[in-house]
């Protein structure tokens, strides 16, 4: 499990041989047996003599700035666990069982899409039969994924991409359409963006790659090594992967705004290229984005915060990739 210090003035210690958390009104101390990571997301109080206990335990500690991405890391010199995880996560990446996660993450992801729906449908007179129909299709379409199962990645990684498209069409068409006229759109449109609904969602789904990237740092994956997207130079493919099941939660989250008339016109400014977020839009979508972070939600029968959530994914898939290569 990763440690997860989010609460400014936060102190963590050593007490014997655990960790001791230290709040403002409470106490709770963690064997460093359980951790695989200790995230740092406020500003806290880190006592030297529990460095030294992570760094003797081969626990990372992970600094993340307030949109999620890793700004540094202390670790220990010695990376035995950490390059035996990444030898493992090779094998995976190119097995029958990593084919297999890939089929889990869109079937997650299409179940997303389907609340995402459900919530517009009950928020909008008269869209509910025409959304219950696109329900249908993405149920109907998403059952294709279970084919790919026990198929090596590059065997079936194009259809898969394929069907998640054709899913993805069905999806977006029919959110598109329910949505009040002034945010209502075609097709998803994403660099440059044609419409207000795309760009603010551009910009979200940007920040949530951030967040999902540090959830793979401290599960102690390599981002750059990806399942289902192909190996791009520089680029960290396996947030590609793992993000699939969280947009849901973000197109949800920007539909509630739009519904609620508070995503303005005034948020955007249009050049030669397309669409885009300016400064005042950004200083609306970053705290409601952070604030979404903390939202809690039940999410395989967990309740916690979103950010956690995301993490917990991350360190699922760490388990697996143990427990199976």
């Amino acid at each position: 499990m990763q440690l997860v210090l989010d609460t400014h003035g936060l102190q963590l210690t050593k007490k014997g041989g655990v960790f001791e958390v230290i709040g403002e009104k409470s106490k709770r101390e963690i064997s460093p047996a359980k951790l695989s990571s200790i995230a740092v997301t406020a500003t806290v109080i880190l006592h030297s003599d529990a460095v030294v206990l992570a760094i003797k335990n081969q626990i990372p500690i992970l600094f993340f700035d307030r949109i999620g991405k890793v700004r540094a890391r202390l670790w220990s010199p010695y990376f035995e666990s950490l390059a035996t995880l990444r030898r493992q996560q090779v094998r995976f990446a190119e097995s029958v069982e990593g084919g297999n996660w890939m089929v889990d993450v869109f079937m997650l992801k299409a179940e997303g899409q389907v609340q995402s729906l459900r919530f517009l449908a009950s928020k909008v007179a008269g869209q509910k039969p025409v959304l219950d129909s696109v329900i249908g299709l993405i149920k109907q379409q998403s059952r294709q994924f279970e084919k790919y199962r026990e198929q090596m990645p590059e065997e079936m990684r194009n259809q898969m991409m394929g069907t998640e498209g054709a899913i993805a069409r069905v999806y977006w068409q029919g959110l598109g359409a329910a949505l009040p006229r002034q945010y209502a759109f075609n097709k998803r449109t994403r660099q440059p963006a044609e419409d207000v609904f795309n760009a603010a969602l551009n910009y979200l789904y940007g920040m949530l790659y951030s967040v999902v990237e540090g959830g793979i740092f401290a599960a102690g994956l390599d981002p750059y090594l990806g399942i289902l997207h192909v190996d791009e130079y520089r680029k960290p493919t396996l947030s590609y992967d793992l993000i699939e099941p969280f947009r849901p939660w973000i197109d949800q989250l920007l539909v509630l705004e739009c519904l609620e008339k508070r995503l303005q016109t005034t948020f955007f400014t249009r050049n030669q290229h397309g669409l885009f977020l300016n400064k005042e839009g950004k200083a609306f979508i970053i705290p409601l984005f952070n604030n979404f972070l903390r939202s809690t939600r039940t999410y395989f029968d967990r309740e916690s915060t979103v950010k956690n959530h995301i993490y917990f994914l991350a360190h699922l898939l760490a388990q697996r990739i143990r427990g199976t290569v």
